[in-house]
């Protein structure tokens, strides 16, 4: 899987201990919009996140932010990728954060967002890691 594969494809997991009972509770939580996991570097949330949607043969729109993600117009192009990933754009692309936009970026969030989750059919889950690179001396955490 090459770098920018990576960031809009969830890892593929070979040997994982299935967590049938933490499945559970990410079956029940299924019924809210939303379902943060959090835990140090290392707990396993990406394997279980990536885990849980291959046994439960769900469709996802995996996205991994990471720092290149603050230049805004990278993130709304890789979020499109993923998007057009997961589901075809029949021909109308996500739009791109281009300079003539700059000037209104909360309406260019809106709108993209808008068209985003109007190609995605339920059920869908949405994934997004974030990693943050912090200094040896410093605590460092995975969300």
């Amino acid at each position: 899987m090459t770098p920018r594969t990576a960031k809009i494809a969830p890892p593929r997991i070979s040997a994982a201990v299935v967590r049938e009972k933490t499945f559970g509770l990410l079956d029940r939580a299924r019924e809210h919009a939303a379902v943060w996991i959090s835990g140090p570097a290392g707990a396993g949330k990406t394997t279980l996140v990536a885990s849980y949607l291959r046994a439960r043969r769900l469709r996802s729109l995996w996205y991994q932010l990471d720092q290149g993600d603050r230049d805004l117009a990278s993130f709304f192009y890789h979020l499109g990728e993923a998007a057009r990933r997961m589901a075809p754009d029949d021909g109308h692309p996500l739009p791109l954060l281009t300079p003539e936009y700059l000037s209104g970026v909360p309406t260019f969030t809106r709108r993209f967002l808008e068209e985003l989750f109007d190609r995605l059919t339920p059920p869908t889950s949405s994934c997004s890691t974030i990693t943050r690179r912090c200094r040896p001396a410093r605590r460092c955490t995975t969300c």
